[in-house]
């Protein structure tokens, strides 16, 4: 009885133990779960990673109690960032599974957690530093919903313990708290890029506002009205207006092959180019075949872009407009009794340096209206896919030829808004009507 009674004792103290130690690891469990929530809420305030990964690997090693550590983020182009708590990514890259894959990758692919005990793996750094031994591994990935981010690796568990499958569970919770935390960083860079870039197409657009006149100009015995829009922010149609002798105006209207950035710094050249060569040039051919040996240089550089051009001289004194039309839609000289089309002059600008181009004289008279345009107004399409076409455009200017400018824009605008339907194929559009009173 007394044996029994000892077996007994012995029992429930060995039980009272066993409990004792379950009560440890279940206060240990809830303070490691309190202390990732906590954690987990500091990583997603943070928007610097800088900041983040070496709190990261730290929290880790302490969760996991491991000696070395190295957490990994994977970038859009494949690429990667380390941040190394002893364990450098030059070891931890030639780490393998049985199969010969390396470990990170593996975690990467399929975005489970490996746990290595006895790894045993040992390497010679160099006599000045020392040998790196790793007993045990374990690496998680930084998962945010089925995206991996990223790995965090932890070797060598104290008092040679070994990994379990509660490690694998914290670095994966503090993996997917990681992993929101660098998708927010990433979310805030973007956001600041584009912030940046909408800033600078802003500063662009004001800047190409500034280099455009007025839209509404007077002259003695001139008036000069302008229509534009553009697809994007800034755009690559240009007019100018410049009046360089006693009644004497160039007038130009331009169109660049592109829209966007691209387009507007070649217009931008071409109105540097304009206001250079205008007053040094004494034939309109001479100044649009100087441009175009400028762009011919430039545009060689930019992948293959071109200009198309109407300029125009008019001389009130001796009452003719001079015109040279350099791959551009026609002008259009309206008449109380018909309209001329202004197509000479040569080919578009920027493909042939030494191209020659010819001008056309033409009489004017007080109430004549010319009118230069850019493609854009015209090959839009309506709801049918059908494009409004030169010969609808043409009627149009027949109908209005002599409609006050207020008029003879919102009817413009009428006829453009029942030809965008595609906003795709909606190009930068720009009119410009001179008259001559």
């Amino acid at each position: 009885m007394t044996d029994q009674s000892g077996n007994i004792f012995q029992l429930g103290e060995a039980l009272e133990e066993r409990l004792g130690l379950i009560e440890e690891k279940l206060e240990e469990q809830v303070n490691k779960i309190v202390d990732l929530s906590r954690i987990g809420t500091a990583f997603t305030s943070l928007l610097d990673l800088e900041t983040m990964l070496p709190m990261l690997i730290e929290t880790a090693l302490r969760f996991v109690k491991g000696e070395v550590g190295e957490v990994t983020i994977f970038d859009v182009e494949g690429q990667s960032k380390s941040v190394s708590w002893g364990l450098a990514p030059e070891i931890s890259r030639k780490l393998k599974m049985e199969t010969g894959e390396p470990i990170f990758e593996a975690v990467r692919r399929n975005g489970e957690s490996v746990v290595k005990n006895q790894f045993n793996y040992k390497e010679d750094v160099g006599v000045q530093t020392h040998e790196v031994i790793i007993n045990s591994l374990i690496v998680a990935p930084l998962k945010s919903q089925s995206q991996v981010v990223g790995t965090i690796a932890i070797a060598n568990k104290e008092d040679d313990a070994g990994f379990d499958a509660d490690d694998a569970f914290a670095l994966e919770m503090l993996g997917s708290f990681a992993a929101v935390a660098v998708s927010n960083v990433k979310l805030h860079q973007e956001a600041l890029l584009n912030q940046k870039l909408e800033h600078e197409l802003h500063l662009a657009e004001q800047v190409q506002q500034t280099l455009m006149p007025e839209k509404h100009i007077l002259f003695e015995g001139l008036e000069i009205n302008a229509f534009q829009s553009q697809a994007g922010q800034v755009g690559g149609d240009l007019f100018d207006v410049i009046e360089v002798g006693a009644g004497k105006y160039l007038v130009v209207v331009a169109d660049v092959s592109n829209k966007g950035m691209p387009a507007a710094l070649i217009m931008a050249s071409v109105h540097s180019y304009i206001r250079v060569i205008a007053e040094a040039t004494d034939s309109i051919s001479g100044l649009v075949a100087k441009i175009n040996g400028f762009l011919c240089n430039d545009v060689r550089r930019l992948g293959g872009m071109f200009v198309t051009m109407f300029a125009g001289l008019i001389d009130l004194n001796e009452r003719k407009l001079i015109s040279v039309n350099a791959g551009h839609p026609p002008g259009f000289l309206l008449r109380p009794n018909h309209i001329e089309k202004l197509k000479t002059g040569g080919t578009l600008l920027g493909q042939f340096p030494d191209f020659g181009y010819q001008e056309k004289a033409t009489p004017i008279e007080r109430g004549d209206r010319l009118i230069i345009f850019t493609d854009g107004i015209f090959e839009c399409v309506d709801g049918r896919g059908e494009m409004m076409g030169l010969t609808r455009l043409t009627r149009f200017f027949r109908r209005c030829r002599e409609a006050p400018w207020e008029e003879f824009v919102s009817h413009l605008k009428d006829l453009l808004a029942e030809y965008s339907v595609d906003k795709s194929r909606v190009d930068d559009a720009t009119l410009l009507m001179i008259e001559v009173k």
